[in-house]
């Protein structure tokens, strides 16, 4: 699937590793083509606040807790699951909001930046939006966009860095908002939650 916004065209491919009944159950009333719309559209609208105009690429994978159990196990020594892992394929450098390609990152081939890997455990946003209050889209958007952000080389390691991420979050999801407003959206309940999502190159 690819998004076209911003001036910019940016293509998802999605892996659903949960199983449609499974995440149609999840995510209802929202049809599972909507879903794919939103986060498409928070990919987009992502990386278009931190890279501008540049045609990029996103894998998206839709799993559960047992595979995102035995991920970061894996890839952070960790033996629960996680909301989020993002596993990046370049080196950047930040420029505020903005991230550049390290020089030593090399250029790859013509076309769109294939950017990495975000992997969503669904079962554990039910969790959390049970949890806060709002809807799962709302939820998985939020992840999107946050691991998005770490495929673009931010970090929330420190109050500056995590201050930058939030700014950007609050951006993105206030376009999301304005976007689709057939989401149960739940003014501002995202925006002040701690971040979760963990990043790896391994």
């Amino acid at each position: 699937m690819a998004y076209d916004g911003r001036g910019m065209t940016c293509a998802v491919t999605f892996h659903d590793h949960l199983g449609r009944e499974q995440l149609e159950a999840a995510i209802e009333p929202m049809a599972v083509e909507a879903l794919h719309e939103l986060l498409e559209c928070a990919v987009s609208e992502t990386a278009g606040a931190a890279l501008g105009e540049r045609e990029v690429e996103v894998e998206l994978t839709l799993c559960g807790d047992a595979e995102m159990a035995r991920l970061n196990f894996d890839h952070m020594g960790e033996r629960e699951p996680t909301d989020v892992l993002a596993f990046p394929l370049h080196e950047w450098v930040l420029d505020g909001r903005h991230s550049q390609l390290d020089d030593d990152d090399g250029f790859g081939p013509p076309g769109p930046l294939l950017l990495g890997d975000v992997v969503l455990d669904v079962d554990q946003a039910v969790r959390q939006a049970s949890d806060g209050d709002w809807s799962v889209p709302e939820e998985l958007a939020m992840l999107t966009i946050h691991g998005c952000l770490h495929l673009l080389g931010h970090d929330h390691a420190d109050m500056e860095e995590e201050q930058v991420m939030r700014s950007i979050e609050h951006s993105v999801l206030g376009t999301l908002h304005r976007r689709y407003r057939e989401v149960d959206w739940k003014p501002g309940s995202l925006f002040d939650r701690t971040g979760h999502a963990v990043s790896t190159g391994s």
